[in-house]
């Protein structure tokens, strides 16, 4: 039988090959994976190379004895990791005699999202589909990124992720969560006559491109309440530090505190009344769509109230 013209043409990725580079990336050296992998340096360096040569790009900047990932790397170590997971779990699925495949979801997260929010959608997941789910925070411009190139397949934020003229993304709101501010027990006092007890105290907030911030500064500016803000920053452990230490207040929702207040590290001054946060999920157009993806969009899809933060 003849084989195909695109059989002849096709580069085929060895996958012993795409380990080992993992296996490098991940050392950070080809000395140090060769003694990981119990294989010789110059036969791991020429595996490394033909890797190259199969795939067209140059997959590491060598400077001196480190191994630097070029862009083309970082993107190919993306790929090796799930497939690693993948022939992880085939060899658990041949194993125990369970053929049907296990749905895999990756959640991007915001790194100022409360992480028991975080922990609530992966449990929802986990439990509507006994999937596995890996979990990557970070910042807006690299999750909408992220999300494009599908190496995450739902976002989960504090903002509109994108654009509303951008069609192929979409967006559905998990939940929203009511604002109070929370400072050391030594500001107690405070709760008699909040909100007015806030004038001239010392505050740390989320930074200008939140929208949290804008509506925070508005209840302010309508109260005619004159507030320090001491730090600005879209970092809450930064923020919940610096109000354990007694430094400021803070403006959260109450889920991103609880293990504060139960551990009596701080107290709950006051809610500012009308300001909320919300939290969206945003998913993208694919060929093949996760079904996981697919039944968390439409479970939230036209409500707003299926999840409320306590």
């Amino acid at each position: 039988m003849k084989k195909s013209k695109l059989f002849h043409k096709m580069n085929w990725l060895n996958f012993n090959h795409l380990m080992y580079f993992r296996a490098i990336a991940t050392e950070g050296s080809v000395s140090k994976a060769s003694e990981q992998l119990r294989l010789g340096q110059p036969s791991l360096s020429i595996q490394l190379r033909q890797l190259e040569e199969t795939i067209g790009h140059q997959l590491f900047l060598r400077k001196g004895r480190k191994m630097i990932l070029t862009d083309a790397g970082k993107a190919a170590l993306k790929y090796a990791n799930e497939i690693s997971t993948l022939a992880g779990e085939l060899q658990e699925v041949l194993h125990n005699k369970n053929y049907q495949q296990r749905a895999h979801l990756n959640i991007g997260a915001l790194d100022s999202i409360p992480k028991g929010l975080i922990k609530d959608l992966a449990k929802f997941a986990i439990q509507e589909f006994n999937c596995n789910v890996s979990i990557f925070e970070g910042v807006g411009d690299e999750l909408h990124r992220q999300l494009l190139s599908h190496q995450v397949d739902v976002v989960l934020t504090n903002h509109h992720l994108h654009a509303s003229s951008e069609k192929s993304l979409f967006t559905r709101q998990f939940g929203s969560s009511p604002i109070s501010i929370y400072g050391a027990p030594k500001f107690k006092s405070l709760q008699k006559n909040f909100p007015k007890s806030l004038e001239g105290q010392s505050i740390v907030l989320p930074t200008f491109h939140s929208k949290l911030r804008h509506d925070i500064d508005s209840f302010f500016q309508l109260n005619q309440i004159p507030i320090r803000v001491l730090v600005d920053t879209q970092d809450t452990a930064i923020q919940k530090l610096l109000a354990v230490d007694g430094m400021a207040l803070i403006a959260e929702p109450p889920l991103a505190v609880s293990h504060l207040l139960s551990r009596k590290k701080l107290i709950k001054i006051g809610e500012l009344e009308g300001v909320k946060e919300e939290f969206f999920l945003t998913s993208t157009k694919r060929l093949v769509q996760n079904p996981v993806v697919e039944h968390i969009m439409k479970k939230f899809e036209g409500d707003s109230s299926l999840y409320e933060t306590l």
